[in-house]
């Protein structure tokens, strides 16, 4: 949790603000994850921090979403476009 708090910083992913009293001021968990391999032993131990989006109010905490997703037919129409 250290080394990814310390990641983040300095990456410059946010900066500490004084509270304003009439913003929304949206929370965050640490998600916790074990990596194990094929012998099960630990592999390593993973450390993220994610917001609580259900105190987030749209237009005022974020503008909009994106998340990037490939279909795995656009993916090959792609490669025998560019394989012809």
């Amino acid at each position: 949790m250290v080394k990814e708090f310390k990641m983040l910083k300095e990456q410059g992913m946010f900066e500490l603000i004084q509270h304003l009293a009439n913003k929304n001021v949206v929370g965050s968990k640490w998600v916790y994850a074990i990596k194990w391999d094929n012998s099960g032993n630990i592999e390593k131990r993973k450390a993220r921090t994610v917001a609580k989006e259900f105190a987030q109010v749209i237009g005022e905490d974020y503008k909009e979403t994106y998340a990037s997703v490939a279909c795995l037919e656009s993916v090959c129409l792609l490669c025998a476009i560019a394989a012809s």
